[in-house]
C-alpha cells in the first residue's frame, strides 16, 4: 500500500508539473478537479513541488491563480537544499586547494547557490555550511593508511544523521584494528583531502570523539534526536585531532 500511494503521488506531482509547465492559466480549485484531488491535497504537492526548488506563484483570495514563474527555466536549476549544500560543499573544497584555474567565478557561483534559496531555507543552509570544516591537504602519514571508500552498509545514513540531527550507531575500527560498537551524535564534518571525519559526541565516552569515515564499518540510524553543540565544546578534541594528522 505504502508503494502504491508513493508511486500514485509521484505520477501526480509530474501532471501537475506538466499541467504548470504548459503556461496555461489555472486556479487551484481547477487544477484539484482535474487531478480528482481535493484543493487540500493539491496545496500539499504544490509545497512539495517547492521544497524540490520549482519557483511556484500563486495570487490568494477566490480564484486566485497558480504558475510557475515565468523565468523559471532561465538561469534555474531545480535543486534542493541537500543538492546545494554538496554544489557549496565542492566549492569549498577547490578553494581550499587554491587552483588558479578555477577560483576566478567560486565566489559568484557560490554567493548566487545561497541566493537561490527562499529566505525560509537560507538559515537552514547557513547552519549546514557552519557545521562542515575543510581543512589542509592529508599528511602523507593519513594518506597511506586511507582505505578509499569502502563498501559501507548503509552509507548514506551518515549523511542523513548529520542532515536530520538524528543519533547513529556505528561499528568503527581503530587504528589498531579492533572494531566496537559506538553511539554517536554527528555534530560537524571535517575534511582533511582526501579522508573525511566525524566530528561527534561519542555516548560511550560520554566526550567529543573524532571518527575516520573509512574506519566505519557498519552505520544504523536511531530514532533519537539531538541539539547541535556549539563547535567550541569540541576544541580540546580538535587540538588533538590536529597533532596527531
Amino acid at each position: 500500500m505504502g508503494r502504491g500511494s508513493t508511486s500514485g503521488k509521484m505520477a501526480r506531482l509530474d501532471q501537475l508539473l506538466g499541467r504548470l509547465k504548459s503556461g496555461d492559466a489555472c486556479t487551484a480549485a481547477s487544477l484539484a478537479k482535474e487531478l480528482g484531488i481535493s484543493t487540500r491535497t493539491l496545496m500539499r504537492d504544490l509545497d512539495d513541488l517547492k521544497e524540490l526548488g520549482y519557483p511556484i506563484e500563486s495570487d490568494q483570495g477566490r480564484g486566485g491563480g497558480v504558475r510557475l514563474h515565468p523565468r523559471w527555466g532561465i538561469g534555474r536549476l531545480a535543486l534542493n537544499y541537500r543538492e546545494v549544500i554538496d554544489l557549496l560543499l565542492s566549492i569549498s573544497v577547490l578553494e581550499k586547494m587554491q587552483s588558479p584555474l578555477l577560483l576566478e567565478n567560486l565566489s559568484s557561483v557560490r554567493n548566487k547557490l545561497f541566493a537561490s534559496f527562499p529566505d525560509a531555507q537560507r538559515q537552514n543552509v547557513a547552519q549546514f555550511r557552519r557545521r562542515i570544516l575543510v581543512g589542509d591537504l592529508a599528511s602523507k602519514h593519513v594518506s597511506g593508511s586511507y582505505q578509499g571508500d569502502l563498501e559501507i552498509p548503509n552509507a548514506h545514513l551518515v549523511l542523513e544523521g548529520f542532515f536530520e540531527k538524528k543519533c547513529l550507531t556505528i561499528n568503527y575500527s581503530r587504528e589498531d584494528g579492533e572494531q566496537n560498537l559506538r553511539k554517536v551524535e554527528v555534530h560537524y564534518l571535517f575534511l582533511n583531502w582526501p579522508v573525511w571525519y566525524l566530528i561527534a559526541w561519542d555516548y560511550l565516552r560520554s566526550a567529543p570523539r573524532t571518527f575516520r569515515i573509512d574506519r566505519i564499518k557498519e552505520v544504523n540510524l536511531t530514532n533519537e534526536s539531538f541539539n547541535i553543540k556549539p563547535l567550541s565544546t569540541f576544541t580540546d578534541e580538535l587540538s588533538q585531532f590536529a597533532k596527531a594528522l
